[in-house]
């Protein structure tokens, strides 16, 4: 009775891990990219968003943005998107952040907002390994899949 519990208990862990894989990943593949240009306004769900620069965050620096020391055990730096909407829930952490095969999502301890001028201007952090900051790639910034519609996912591409 035990080995038939452990077994379906590992199948089902094991269907929740390919599950979220599959949302982050490779559910992206069926939908085509809608780009937006920096600065650009559109509509995310009810709210108006749209996103400014990103800048790299090095080594104290950190400190100021990241809540935790989850960035520090993992990298030397961090990678800040603005982002402004009309609206504060837009499930910041779903945000994905992509460049070819490697893909990350936002992550809450270092993302912060303030509301001013009638918007909330978000900052988004991101984890990213040190060597592709290095190379001031383009990357491509997604939308939560949330807010995917009619077969597009809005993306916005980052160059540093």
């Amino acid at each position: 009775m035990k080995k038939i519990l452990g077994g379906v208990l590992i199948v089902l862990l094991i269907g929740l891990f390919v599950w979220r894989v599959y949302d982050v990943n490779a559910n992206s593949f069926s939908y085509e990219n809608k780009t937006h240009a920096d600065q650009e306004k559109f509509q995310m769900g009810t709210a108006t968003v749209s996103f400014g620069k990103a800048f790299v965050v090095n080594d104290a620096d950190i400190n100021k943005y990241a809540t935790k020391d989850y960035f520090k055990q993992e990298n030397d730096a961090l990678l800040l998107v603005q982002l402004e909407s009309t609206e504060k829930d837009i499930r910041i952490s779903d945000f994905q952040l992509g460049y070819k095969e490697f893909v990350t999502l936002s992550d809450t301890t270092a993302s912060s907002y303030e509301f001013e001028d009638g918007v909330y201007k978000h900052l988004v952090g991101f984890n990213i390994p040190k060597e592709l900051l290095a190379r001031n790639k383009t990357f491509t910034l997604v939308t939560p899949s949330k807010y995917w519609k009619n077969g597009a996912r809005d993306v916005v591409d980052i160059s540093l």
